[in-house]
């Protein structure tokens, strides 16, 4: 036999397989028993014992049972073509995990501030943490949620096609940073989560007082650039570790922790990941050589990693470059039934090139780096073999993700066709839920046939990301079906938290009996698209509007009939409507609080205005007491309680148990507050310019007396000008209450007449302030303040209140030979303006005069 001396057990079987093992035939079985106490004490041995036997006996069928235990691997377990048809399951009763962590045993010390820390042994880097089977957060600030980004400059730094952003940040925000050195300034990594991605990278250099972090990387995208008021945390440097639950790890190997209340050090179990996967089925599609008819029952895998490359992480869709820890390519009928698969560093289970007839049935799948369940590939394979497709994923609970890629996805299908998802509960992510298909655009798209079936999908976005929905759909998608599922509590950072989602050029899709409710955006909308049904849903409850269409194509959009909107708040129909592009007939449309104008979306005079008379909605009953109303347009009344998981009521039972995310809402961004001396060249942010192209302008000029650098912004005028006001720098705070400061130094020629004022956003706009500097003197609209000087720099600081409490505001004018004088209690230009939405500095001479101006700052003081 072998080396190895162990109980075999020789069976002969029927039919082996089930629906996943079609080639399966009438074969001897032997079964190998895989124990920590040995002799097998690994999947692997077990492996290594196989491929031995079928040096005798190619043809010989295996099943390896494994005792309960914690088996742990330092590299990945490998299987290939040689590895078929086997099952590996456990014992009866028994619970054996896979881990690639090791556990860190060494002696912890408490040191200042609750702080605990020991040795790590050898030289072990790691960026996930287990402390009693719960994951540790790598130290941050701000510890939930995040800050937000001032500005971003972006220039080139090589010819290699990489680029330097220099963030700029509220000086207070990065306050940990100070006192660190070079080297540790570029251990700390700055993540940001922008509309739908997230950026993870690594910082170069950091100035904290001056609020300016500088990091490298790929050019931002022109569509999803990172930009004033981005969310970002800094995470991985000590002065960050002051939360329960956080930790770090110094370069020399001190692993620090701060305990979660009830934490013991001296007795806790500490796992940190050795390697980051564990199992990896690999065979070789492209030369038509698979790996046949595994199957995996009752196992769990947990604790592999993800460390960040040097170049950090760019932002991608989905956080499509990320791998699994169960990866799997080239393989025809590979099964996990009732495994669990927790602790990752990336995504769970991918099945990913040349897969067919795969199935995750029964499987939890949890605490994620990434996301759950991938299925296929971002390209298409020119080589029909190494396309994946019929990948069946039902009966799962797949929740808890996203912990170091929020942009992650539960369940994501790519240039896949013919897969099934059905019945799975998926639940706490930050992004979205179901998403199928990888076309932007119309061209050719694999993701054909896909079934979402009853799937439950709720408590999704929890305020990080934008444009995400329950179930997001992308490109063309024939035969696609998305039916039955029940998608509720999705709560995006900015625009969209939707339901159902289709977006860039989804079409042929049929979207029916699906129940969507508690949306913080609507709970349909289509980007663009083809030809999709909606119908027969029930739509509830979103918060800023119902139904979304966002664009017009010489082609029919879609067809949305026979659904129930009921809705206390926002628009029925946001977007693009009223044009023949699209159908719209046979709703039903209520509102308890108020009227419904239909006329926008639904001019079919077949739709009906009425209560639904559902029991209770506000409590999440959408059962039917009457169905009156419902029948008068054809609507067919579903079960969405069949939504979710089904099986024994233990499983159903630990659905519905989920722990959910708080409702905490992310802070809202702080009023802009500039400080800006215009030494980075750059002109502030959230500011634009009013020129002639030919005549005059606005830039950042280098001067030799500037009030602090060597940079000023100066407004040239000419004569001929096409507007008397070019050129013109305009700033656009969105102050609303408060008291508001704009300081700046300026400095006019002779010649010049400059203006600075305050504006709303209103049509026609309101004026608040207003200060015209012209022939020597300072004055208001109304009244001559006093004489300034021309030719020097003098200090221009105006005061004024929003909101409720506006209606005066001061300035006060000094400079060098120009005494301190303050005038109070001047009255505003308007007396409805309450809001500050432009802040102007404007040139308003007809002659050769310039207007320097440094120093810049607009500050929002508290109520």
């Amino acid at each position: 036999m072998t080396h190895f001396q162990f109980a075999v057990t020789r069976v002969a079987i029927g039919l082996l397989s089930s629906i996943w093992m079609p080639t399966a035939a009438l074969w001897a079985e032997t079964v190998l028993h895989v124990s920590p106490d040995g002799p097998l004490r690994s999947l692997a041995d077990a492996r290594n014992v196989i491929r031995q036997q079928r040096l005798q006996s190619p043809g010989e069928t295996f099943r390896v049972v494994m005792e309960d235990g914690r088996y742990e691997i330092q590299e990945p377990i490998t299987l290939d073509s040689r590895d078929s048809h086997v099952v590996y399951e456990a014992v009866a009763g028994a619970s054996p995990v896979i881990t690639a962590g090791r556990r860190i045993t060494t002696r912890w010390n408490q040191g200042p501030n609750g702080v605990w820390s020991t040795q790590v042994p050898g030289d072990w880097h790691f960026e996930q943490l287990w402390i009693n089977g719960r994951r540790a957060v790598r130290a941050r600030e701000p510890d939930q949620f995040f800050h937000y980004l001032l500005r971003v400059d972006q220039q080139p730094e090589d010819q290699n096609g990489r680029f330097r952003q220099t963030l700029h940040v509220r000086p207070g925000e990065t306050d940990g940073l100070a006192g660190l050195s070079a080297e540790e300034i570029r251990r700390v990594q700055f993540v940001a989560s922008h509309k739908w991605d997230t950026t993870r990278r690594y910082l170069d250099r950091a100035d904290p007082l001056a609020g300016r972090l500088v990091s490298s990387g790929r050019e931002m995208k022109s569509w999803n650039p990172l930009t004033h008021n981005t969310g970002y945390h800094l995470e991985n440097f000590l002065a960050a570790l002051d939360e329960p639950g956080e930790w770090f790890l110094s370069p020399e190997g001190v692993l620090s922790y701060l305990p979660r209340e009830g934490e013991s050090m001296q007795h806790a179990e500490v796992i940190a990941p050795a390697c980051e996967k564990i199992l990896v089925i690999q065979g070789d599609p492209a030369n038509a050589r698979f790996v046949r008819d595994l199957e995996f029952r009752g196992i769990t895998f947990q604790n592999s990693g993800w460390t960040s490359p040097p170049e950090g992480f760019e932002p991608s869709q989905a956080a499509s470059p990320i791998e699994a820890a169960v990866q799997i390519d080239g393989a025809h009928g590979v099964a996990f039934r009732d495994c669990e698969v927790a602790h990752v560093g990336g995504y769970g289970i991918w099945f990913r090139q040349g897969c067919r007839e795969g199935l995750v049935q029964r499987c939890l799948i949890h605490d994620l780096g990434a996301g759950g369940i991938r299925i296929g590939e971002t390209a298409i394979a020119a080589n029909e073999s190494e396309r994946t497709s019929h990948i069946t994923v039902d009966n799962n609970i797949v929740y808890d993700g996203g912990h170091t890629f929020p942009c992650a996805v539960g369940i994501w299908i790519g240039q896949s066709g013919d897969n099934q998802v059905t019945h799975n509960e998926i639940a706490d992510f930050y992004y979205t839920g179901i998403s199928v298909g990888w076309r932007w655009g119309y061209a050719e798209s694999l993701a054909k046939r896909n079934q979402i079936r009853m799937n439950h999908i709720h408590h999704l976005g929890q305020g990080y990301l934008s444009d995400m929905g329950g179930i997001y759909t992308l490109g063309p998608s024939e035969g696609t079906v998305l039916s039955g599922n029940v998608i509720h509590d999705i709560e995006s950072w900015g625009y969209g938290g939707w339901g159902l989602y289709n977006d860039e050029g989804s079409s042929n899709i049929l979207l029916e009996n699906n129940l969507v409710y508690r949306t913080k955006s609507g709970g349909y909308h289509q980007h663009y698209g083809r030809d999709n049904r909606i119908r027969n849903n029930i739509f509830a409850f979103g918060r800023e509007y119902q139904v979304r269409r966002s664009k017009v194509e010489d082609h029919r959009s879609f067809t949305f009939e026979q659904n129930v909107v009921l809705f206390e708040s926002g628009d029925l129909f946001h977007g693009q409507w009223g044009d023949d592009k699209v159908t719209v007939q046979r709703n039903l449309y209520w509102n308890p609080n108020g009227q419904v104008d239909i006329t926008p979306g639904d001019r079919s005079k077949t739709s009906v205005v009425a209560d639904p008379r559902f029991a209770d909605p506000q409590n999440d009953d959408f059962h039917f007491i009457d169905t009156t109303a419902a029948k008068r347009i054809g609507f067919q009344p579903f079960d969405w309680t069949k939504a979710g998981v089904y099986g024994d009521e233990e499983w159903r039972s630990l659905a519905k148990s989920l722990p959910m995310p708080s409702r905490d809402q992310p802070p809202t961004p702080p009023p802009l507050e500039l400080h800006e001396d215009f030494e980075s060249g750059k002109l502030p942010i959230k500011s634009r310019t009013s020129v002639d192209e030919k005549l005059g302008g606005v830039a950042v000029v280098d001067v030799d007396d500037a009030p602090s650098g060597k940079k000023v912004l100066r407004l040239t005028d000419t004569p001929g000008q096409r507007q008397r006001y070019y050129p013109m720098m305009v700033v656009s705070p969105h102050h609303v209450d408060g008291t508001t400061r704009c300081r700046f130094w300026v400095r006019m020629d002779d010649a010049a007449v400059f203006q600075h004022e305050w504006r709303d956003a209103s049509q026609r706009y309101q004026t608040g302030p207003s200060l015209w500097f012209e022939n020597g003197r300072l004055r208001t609209p109304t009244k001559e303040l006093m004489k300034i000087p021309t030719g020097q720099w003098i200090q221009v600081d105006v005061t004024a209140k929003l909101g409720d409490n506006a209606g005066t505001w001061a300035v006060t004018v000094k400079g060098d030979g120009v005494p301190a004088r303050t005038f109070n209690n001047l009255p505003i230009v308007t007396s409805t303006w309450k809001t500050l939405d432009w802040v102007g500095f404007v040139s308003q001479a007809d002659v050769n005069s310039t207007v320097d101006i440094d120093d810049l700052e607009i500050i929002c003081e508290a109520k």
